[in-house]
């Protein structure tokens, strides 16, 4: 089936969104694609978040792109977080970082520091959402950075 667009569609029609139930509620994380952090992140957001789904919006070493001067990559992250809200509901996102990031090759302290300005960024730009950061060494677990 192709729509008015000229674009082949995959669902027969347009796409509509439903009303979410608490059950279904999302929240938002900001995270390196690295792959040895996503399952524990997601899983950790759910609990902390009491959130059912997580929309995982990544990028290589994603907090360096949101250290106060926002970068293009940034802007895409950012632009991701408003679809999450906008289709979602969501209201409340996690940034994530984390030890021994080959995206990021700074000093964990640096990569705190990235982290507490990127809070800064997303609650200036999205000021009725709840932003908390994260820092993972798997080595520890999960830090909350304020």
């Amino acid at each position: 089936m192709t729509g008015c667009d000229g674009h082949e569609r995959i669902w027969p029609g347009p796409f509509r969104l439903h009303t979410m139930t608490s059950r279904e509620r999302f929240a938002a994380v900001i995270n390196c694609m690295d792959g040895r952090i996503q399952t524990r992140t997601i899983d950790q957001l759910m609990t902390r978040f009491g959130a059912r789904h997580i929309d995982n919006i990544t990028s290589t070493g994603a907090v360096k792109h949101l250290d106060g001067a926002v970068d293009a990559i940034g802007e895409g992250l950012l632009r991701s977080v408003a679809v999450s809200i906008e289709a979602h509901g969501t209201s409340q996102v996690a940034v994530v970082a984390h030890s021994d990031c080959a995206g990021n090759p700074v000093p964990d302290a640096e990569q705190k520091t990235q982290l507490r300005n990127a809070v800064a960024v997303i609650a200036d730009r999205f000021p009725d959402l709840e932003v908390i950061a994260l820092f993972l060494d798997p080595k520890i677990g999960f830090e909350r950075i304020r």
